[in-house]
């Protein structure tokens, strides 16, 4: 019952972010070339592991548990960040700006803007996620470690479903936007 009521809050948490990666996904295409780019970078812990990921703050125990969830996106300076349980979730779109380990964020709907520092590390914290996201202050407010898997496929195959529906959501808000 846990373990079923951890991954429902998590598949809900991700379903909002899929929108941001579809979109994403969408304009840039799917290149083998990239993927390794990608497992090299988190060998160095490069800053750059920050975007075009999921990275959450925990895995829910109940329904009623909340789950913080931040997706960057590299391809449309973009974001989200979202905090949901099973029943309920509060999602906010950003802008940011990136210069190596600092994030200027910038909230659309409330004109906030904040700049925040990070560090990303391996870790083994929150099996099966293997980066650590530390950021020295949450813009939007959250928990100031997120969780995060290295490699691309790997998250695929373990958040599979949920990355495939904020993917398509995703592509569906560009779609919608362009018009």
């Amino acid at each position: 019952m846990k373990q079923r009521a951890s991954m429902r809050s998590i598949i809900v948490g991700l379903a909002l972010l899929a929108t941001a990666g579809a979109l994403y996904l969408h304009r840039r295409g799917d290149d083998s070339a990239d993927r390794a780019a990608a497992w090299e970078a988190a060998r160095g812990k490069d800053p750059g592991l920050v975007v075009d990921r999921v990275w959450v703050d925990s895995k829910p125990e109940k329904y009623t548990d909340y789950t913080h969830v931040m997706f960057v996106i590299a391809g449309a300076p973009i974001g989200i960040f979202q905090k949901a349980s099973s029943y309920q979730a509060t999602i906010e779109l950003f802008e940011y700006r990136r210069r190596d380990a600092l994030l200027a964020v910038h909230f659309p709907q409330s004109g906030k803007k904040r700049e925040t520092k990070f560090r990303i590390r391996e870790c083994s914290d929150l099996p099966p996620f293997d980066l650590c996201l530390d950021l020295n202050s949450n813009p939007w407010g959250g928990p100031r470690r997120y969780y995060a898997m290295t490699d691309p496929d790997q998250e695929r195959a373990r958040l599979g479903e949920l990355r495939r529906e904020l993917e398509h959501r995703m592509a569906g808000a560009g779609e919608r936007s362009a018009k």
